[in-house]
C-alpha cells in the first residue's frame, strides 16, 4: 500500500472534522447551548412587554444540589486511585505509584477544582472532559559573578543549565603571579516540566460519530484558540503560524458566547491591531489512527493543523504517540453511544412548563391587585384615573362611569401545579426535597422517627450514588493518563513530601501496567453513622482486651486503624500526631552471639591442655 500522500491527509483530517459529533452547526452543540441557557436562567425569547420574564431554574437547583455529595464521595479519603500490580515484581513499586499520582493531583495539581469542573459539565452538558499532558516550562534568571580564577570559571560553563550571556577578563597580580580574572554574566535555565491536567470546555471535542467510548474512538479532536505568540514559544514554525487566517468562528462560537454572556460578550479580536503578536489563530489537535507509512496498519498519531477548512489548513505537527491524553466522565451513559443524557435532558420541558405556570400565576396576582377597569367615554377625566395614589380623586360625570374588570383567581390552582411540576422534577432527577433543603411536610408528621427519616435517605441518594459509579471510571482514567505521561516523561529522580517525610520517586523503575482503582465513599453512609460505628467498634475491641489479655483477634496495630479510620471521618488527615503507628515503630533487636575466631579456639584448646 502506498504512503498517505499530505493533501489527502488534509483531505482526511477536513472530513472527519465536518462530520464529527460537537461540531458548530450539529444538534449536539445547540442542546449544550439551551443547557447553559436554562442553567443561567437567561430569558427564553418569548416575553411580552409588561407581562412577567421570571425565569424557573430548576436544572441549576438540581445541579447544585448533586455536586456536593459527588465531592465528598471523592475527595474525603487521603487516596483519591490505588494502583495494584499485574506482576510480581511491580509488587513493590504499586504503593509508591499510588502515592505519587495521588500527589500529582492534589498538589501539582488543582485535583478539586478539575473533578468540580469535570463533574458539573457532564451534569449538565452530557460528557465532561479532561486532558493530561506533560507541559515543558523552563524557568529564567540572570546571576553576575565577579573575580572568578581559571578553574572557577571553567567549572561554570561545564554546567548544562548555565548559559554565558557577557564576560570580561582583567590580568592581576596575586602575590607577584599574573592571573586571569573573570567578571561573568549567565543566564541560569531550570526545568519546571511537570504533568499538567486541564479540564476541557465540551465545545471544544470533535468525536467521530463511530465512536462509543474513547477505547474504541479513531478520532477525537481539540479546537482550540491561540495567540500567534503562544504558538511560536510552543515550538511551532514562525512562517507557518504567521500564515494562519485569524480564528473568527471559534471566537463567535454560540456554546462560547454563552457561557461568557453571563458575564460579558466583548472578544479580543481587536488587540491584533495593536500587537499582531496577539492575534487569535485558530488550531486542531487531532488524534486519530491513520496509516501514514503504508502498511496496511493504521496507527495513533497527534496531528496539528492551524486554520479552518481542508483549503486553509495547514500541518504544523505530526507524531505518533502510544495512547489518547484524554478522559471522560458521563452522568447518564447510554448504551453504544458516546454523548450520554444530562440533567438537561430530563428536565427541560419541566422547567419550560413550570416557568409559564410561574409567569401566568404572577400575572394574575399582578391584575387581582391592579385590576383593569372599564371607562364610559366621556364620563370620566383620564389623567385622574391613570394617576394612581393612596388618597386620590377621580372626576366623574355619573357614578357608573368606572367599574373595575373583573379577573378570574387562578392563584390557587397555579400553586397547585408548581407543586406537581417539582413532584414531577424529583421523581426525574432522583433528588428529592430533603436534599435541597428541610421538608417541612416531612418533618411534621409525628409517626416519623430518625431511622426512617435515614431510610427515605439512603433509598434517595441511590441515583446519585450510580452517577457516582459513572464518575469513578472518568476518574480512573484521569490517574491511568498520569501514569502513562510519568513512565513516559520523567526521567529524572524527583523528592515529593508524604506524610512528613521526603521520599525520592524514579518512574524509571516503574512500568504502566497496573491495575487502577478509584477510591469512591459509597456505601459506608453519612459520617454520623460511620463515627457511629467506629466508637462501636473501638468498645468491642477495649472488652475483648481485657477478657483475653490483650492476646488474639485484637492487636495495638488493629486498634491503632480503628482510631485512624475515626480521625480521617472526623476530619483530621494524619492520625500520627495524636498517636503512634505501632507498624512505624523499631522492634527492639536481640543481641546477637559473638562467633570466636577459629584460630583462638584451638589456641584455647591447647592452653587447657
Amino acid at each position: 500500500m502506498a504512503k498517505l500522500s499530505k493533501t489527502k491527509l488534509l483531505a482526511l483530517i477536513s472530513q472527519e472534522v465536518q462530520s464529527s459529533l460537537g461540531f458548530y452547526s450539529s444538534d449536539l452543540a445547540t442542546q449544550r447551548k439551551d443547557a447553559l441557557k436554562y442553567y443561567l436562567g437567561e430569558p427564553l425569547g418569548n416575553e411580552t412587554e409588561g407581562r412577567s420574564s421570571v425565569v424557573s431554574q430548576d436544572l441549576l437547583e438540581v445541579v447544585e444540589a448533586i455536586l456536593p455529595s459527588l465531592m465528598r464521595m471523592f475527595t474525603q479519603q487521603d487516596k483519591i486511585v490505588n494502583f495494584e500490580a499485574t506482576k510480581p515484581e511491580d509488587v513493590p513499586y504499586a504503593e509508591q505509584i499510588s502515592d505519587y499520582c495521588n500527589y500529582i493531583f492534589t498538589k501539582d495539581n488543582e485535583g478539586f477544582n478539575i473533578l468540580h469542573s469535570m463533574f458539573k459539565t457532564a451534569l449538565l452538558q452530557k460528557n465532561g472532559f479532561c486532558k493530561v499532558y506533560w507541559k515543558k516550562s523552563k524557568g529564567q534568571k540572570k546571576e553576575s559573578y565577579k573575580n572568578l580564577t581559571e578553574a572557577e570559571y571553567q567549572s561554570l560553563l561545564i554546567d548544562d543549565d548555565v548559559e554565558v550571556i557577557g564576560v570580561d577578563t582583567r590580568e592581576e597580580d596575586m602575590m607577584g603571579i599574573p592571573q586571569v580574572l573573570y567578571d561573568v554574566e549567565v543566564k541560569r535555565v531550570e526545568d519546571y516540566s511537570r504533568i499538567q491536567i486541564d479540564p476541557v470546555p465540551p465545545e471544544e471535542i470533535l468525536v467521530s460519530k463511530r465512536a462509543t467510548s474513547l477505547k474504541d474512538c479513531d478520532f477525537i479532536a481539540q479546537k482550540v484558540v491561540k495567540t500567534v505568540s503562544e504558538l511560536i514559544d510552543m515550538g511551532f514554525n514562525k512562517k507557518d503560524v504567521e500564515t494562519l487566517p485569524t480564528a473568527e468562528d471559534q471566537i463567535f462560537n454560540t456554546e462560547a458566547v454563552t457561557r461568557r454572556s453571563y458575564d460579558d460578550e466583548t472578544s479580543d479580536m481587536d488587540l491584533a491591531t495593536i500587537d499582531p503578536s496577539l492575534r487569535v489563530v485558530q488550531i486542531t489537535e487531532c488524534y486519530m489512527k491513520v496509516d501514514m507509512d503504508g502498511d496496511g496498519i493504521a496507527e495513533l498519531r497527534k496531528i496539528t493543523v492551524g486554520g479552518s477548512g481542508y483549503n486553509n489548513y495547514t500541518i504544523l505537527e505530526n507524531e505518533e504517540i502510544p495512547s489518547i491524553p484524554f478522559a471522560m466522565t458521563c452522568a447518564i451513559p447510554m448504551p453504544f453511544r458516546f454523548f450520554g443524557l444530562s440533567f438537561y435532558d430530563l428536565l427541560a420541558d419541566l422547567q419550560l412548563v413550570k416557568t409559564t405556570i410561574l409567569r401566568n400565576t404572577l400575572d394574575n396576582m399582578y391584575f387581582q391587585n391592579n385590576a383593569r377597569t372599564i371607562v364610559v367615554d366621556g364620563q370620566a377625566n383620564l389623567d385622574d384615573l391613570l394617576t394612581s395614589r393612596a388618597g386620590g380623586i377621580v372626576r366623574v360625570k355619573s357614578p357608573n362611569a368606572v367599574t373595575p374588570l373583573q379577573t378570574p383567581n387562578f392563584l390557587n390552582d397555579g400553586l397547585a401545579m408548581l407543586q406537581k411540576i417539582d413532584q414531577l422534577k424529583e421523581k426525574r432527577s432522583g433528588v428529592p426535597n430533603q436534599l435541597m433543603g428541610l421538608n417541612p411536610d416531612t418533618i411534621n408528621k409525628s409517626h416519623t422517627t430518625a431511622q426512617s427519616v435515614n431510610q427515605m435517605m439512603n433509598s434517595s441518594t441511590q441515583r446519585i450514588e450510580l452517577i457516582a459509579r459513572s464518575f469513578a471510571d472518568g476518574v480512573k482514567n484521569i490517574f491511568e493518563c498520569v501514569l502513562a505521561v510519568i513512565c513516559e516523561h520523567q526521567d529524572q529522580e524527583r523528592i515529593v513530601k508524604l506524610r512528613g517525610e521526603f521520599i525520592p520517586m524514579n518512574p524509571r523503575q516503574w512500568t504502566s501496567h497496573y491495575d487502577c482503582t478509584t477510591q469512591v465513599g459509597l456505601g459506608t453512609g453519612n459520617q454520623d453513622q460511620r463515627l457511629e460505628v467506629l466508637q462501636k467498634v473501638l468498645n468491642v475491641q477495649e472488652k475483648m482486651i481485657q477478657q483475653q489479655g490483650g492476646m488474639g483477634m485484637v492487636t495495638p496495630q488493629t486498634i491503632y486503624n480503628t482510631i485512624e479510620a475515626y480521625l480521617q471521618n472526623s476530619g483530621y488527615r494524619d492520625a500520627t500526631q495524636f498517636f503512634n503507628d505501632p507498624s512505624m515503630q523499631q522492634q527492639p533487636q536481640q543481641p546477637k552471639e559473638e562467633k570466636q575466631d577459629p584460630a583462638l579456639q584451638l589456641a584455647a584448646q591447647d592452653i587447657e591442655m
